[in-house]
C-alpha cells in the first residue's frame, strides 16, 4: 500500500513539531491534522509541492510502500524504493555520539556531496 510518511522526511530534517511547522508554513490546522496522521485518501499537488519545496525533499521522499503480499510480483519494479526499512533513531542523536574525528569525516563527507550537487 502506498501511503503518504511525512514523520520520517520531518525526522530526518530534524524537525520536531511537525504540526507546527506546517500551520507556521500556511497550511490550516485541519489539512495538517489530516497529513500527519495520513487521514487521506488524496493529496493536492499544491500541497505536494509546497511541502517538497519547504523540506528541500522530492515527491518520492513524502511516500513509503508497503505490500509484502504483492512483493513478489513487482521485485523488479521501481516503486521498490519507496520500501522503506526500520529506523535506528534519529541521525542528530546518532551524530551527538560521535567522536571528534569521526564528526570530521562526516563533515567533509558532506562537503563532498553538497559540492557535487551544485
Amino acid at each position: 500500500m502506498l501511503q503518504l510518511d511525512l514523520y520520517r522526511i520531518f525526522e530526518d530534517k530534524g524537525i520536531d513539531n511537525p504540526h507546527y511547522f506546517l500551520k507556521k508554513n500556511g497550511f490550516t490546522s485541519h489539512t495538517t491534522s489530516r497529513l500527519l496522521n495520513n487521514k487521506v485518501d488524496s493529496i493536492s499537488f499544491r500541497h505536494m509541492e509546497q511541502i517538497c519545496l519547504l523540506l528541500n525533499c522530492s515527491i518520492d521522499d513524502l511516500f513509503s510502500w508497503t505490500n509484502e503480499e504483492m512483493t513478489g510480483i513487482y521485485k523488479d519494479h521501481v516503486i521498490q524504493k519507496l520500501k522503506r526499512g526500520q529506523r535506528k533513531g534519529n541521525i542528530i542523536n546518532s551524530l551527538k555520539k560521535l567522536p571528534p574525528d569521526k564528526l570530521n569525516e562526516v563533515r567533509n563527507y558532506i562537503e563532498q556531496i553538497t559540492m557535487t550537487e551544485k
